[in-house]
């Protein structure tokens, strides 16, 4: 048995990740630390690297932890990783007093380099980029395997994490997994954006086009009349959709995943905004009075026995319409009629969705994807951000914290300002968001609080623009707030390179025309200084 490994080497491997943006240099920092790990140590150690610690939720959050380090920290590490996850296994099991004793014990003896991994970890902070991505590679270089089958691996087992050990723990399989298993959740596979139906229609020319549904993800597993229901992160909410088990459980099979969307409905039959779907569901299915919870299902996984994952959308829609009844089918048409398309498009706005999903027929079902694949097309453009600061307010809103400064994702995982806004927030939504960002601030500067960038809030805007204010170069233009995305980790916000994409290129510049800009600059900035010299002069 080889000699248990300090936690301080994965602390020093996280710091060495978020000191680099080379995905390379990332990818051979955490090739390094796999190869020297025991079997046993690969999925708590990845854990910690992709901030999905095995212990879980655990109950304790940053600002307990960050009262914790006003104590000084040793300067000598003596903790190992093994001690950590057993501390922290006990510590989920217990009462909420013997946890903060277990984890307070144990962070009293962490090294302030430990301590900023640990605190990072357990409350998605960590400044090391987004390491999803970068963690594949790592698997496929040091199993000896494709990325492919690592990929493949992570969607059927539903993490990364869970990957790891399948692929590098004490019982690793002769070959990577690949088929799904009931009852554990699949990483779902997620959709691009179009900027137009024309547009992703010639994309994918053989594509099915349905109701782009503004609802909680819900992949449900089901055997026999045994129904559990989990969320596009992996959690369990069957408690939450328990008014829809019992139509789940009559379907015609055995066994089945099935992929969908949970909505809230008034007693028309009228949409609810996401916003009270995501309530009601964590209420156990609970909205206002006459409000039901409905399941629009629209793709198959797997059915009795068979994975579908890489069988053509085409008979995974096929396998929807013979297992579901029409009042669980997501409504769809042929993209190959462009008008009846483009009917379709207008009627689901009309009838108050976001717009529509174009997805080819052709293809397979992939873990992320955001390919051509699978295409959103809305009737407003909007983006997920991530909240780097806040503003305090003024006037009537001098109470809350109001104007956002908003952060697209670049490729490294780090965040850049695109933009601000105070729009579209009612006084209820700044009173959630003033108590929710005071909880993630870290420091204030005047009048702007900044805060962990943890929390996804989706923007709408009419167009991108050109700005040298902000270090991306780009700013968005009109920016105003739908909701906020709790379901919906930092990680997953949309990328700054996609914004840069949508802004115009400038217009050629005539070279003459150049040249004489540049010269009248520098005769500006020579100027400038001999009026700045003057200012010595007596």
């Amino acid at each position: 048995m080889s000699a248990p490994t300090p936690f301080v080497e994965l602390a020093r491997a996280s710091a060495a990740l978020a000191a680099t943006r080379s995905r390379t240099a990332k990818k051979a920092i955490v090739a390094a630390l796999l190869r020297g790990l025991a079997p046993r140590e690969i999925a708590p150690a990845v854990g910690w690297l992709v901030e999905e610690p095995v212990c879980g939720r655990i109950g304790v959050g940053y600002a307990h932890l960050w009262s914790m380090s006003r104590d000084g920290a040793p300067a000598e590490p003596t903790v190992t990783l093994d001690e950590v996850e057993a501390t922290l296994s006990a510590a989920a099991g217990s009462e909420r007093a013997e946890t903060l004793a277990r984890v307070d014990g144990l962070y009293e003896r962490l090294t302030e380099p430990e301590r900023a991994l640990f605190r990072g970890a357990l409350t998605g902070s960590l400044r090391q980029g987004s390491l999803g991505g970068v963690m594949i590679l790592a698997l496929a270089e040091v199993r000896g395997v494709d990325e492919a089958a690592v990929r493949r691996a992570v969607m059927v087992s539903g993490s990364v994490v869970r990957a790891a050990e399948a692929l590098l723990g004490p019982e690793r399989a002769e070959a990577p997994p690949a088929s799904l298993e009931l009852f554990r959740p699949l990483a779902p596979m997620l959709a691009a954006s179009a900027k137009t139906l024309e547009d992703a229609l010639d994309q994918a020319p053989d594509a099915t086009v349905e109701w782009k549904l503004d609802g909680v993800r819900a992949q449900v597993h089901k055997h026999g009349e045994r129904i559990t229901i989990f969320s596009r992160g992996g959690n369990d909410i069957t408690a939450g959709c328990a008014p829809l088990v019992a139509g789940l459980s009559r379907l015609p099979c055995g066994d089945a995943v099935l992929d969908g969307e949970v909505v809230l409905e008034d007693a028309t039959g009228a949409m609810r905004p996401f916003q009270d779907t995501f309530s009601a569901v964590a209420k156990d299915g609970v909205g206002a009075p006459g409000d039901r919870l409905r399941i629009y299902i629209f793709d198959v996984l797997h059915r009795d026995g068979v994975d579908l994952l890489d069988a053509p959308l085409r008979d995974r829609v096929a396998a929807v319409e013979h297992l579901a009844p029409d009042d669980m089918r997501v409504p769809r048409v042929a993209g190959a009629d462009r008008a009846l398309a483009r009917r379709f498009y207008d009627e689901a706005i009309a009838f108050g969705h976001e717009g529509v999903m174009v997805k080819d027929l052709g293809s397979t079902y992939r873990f992320g994807a955001r390919g051509k694949a699978w295409q959103k097309v809305k009737e407003h453009t909007t983006v997920d951000l991530v909240v780097l600061a806040v503003e305090r307010g003024s006037g009537r809103r001098s109470t809350f914290l109001s104007n956002l400064h908003l952060g697209a994702r670049r490729d490294d995982g780090t965040f850049c300002m695109v933009g601000k806004t105070f729009k579209g927030l009612t006084d209820e939504l700044l009173a959630w968001q003033t108590e929710r960002l005071g909880a993630l601030a870290t420091s204030t500067e005047g009048h702007v609080v900044h805060v962990r960038p943890e929390l996804v809030v989706e923007i709408r805007f009419n167009d991108v623009q050109r700005s040298p204010r902000y270090p991306g170069g780009i700013a968005l233009r009109f920016a105003r707030v739908v909701r906020y995305r709790e379901d919906k980790k930092a990680s997953e916000a949309d990328r700054l390179a996609d914004l840069v994409a949508r802004c115009p290129e400038p217009p050629a510049e005539d070279p003459a025309r150049g040249r004489a800009k540049k010269k009248g600059a520098r005769a500006a900035k020579e100027a400038a200084a001999k009026r700045q010299l003057s200012l010595f002069d007596d």
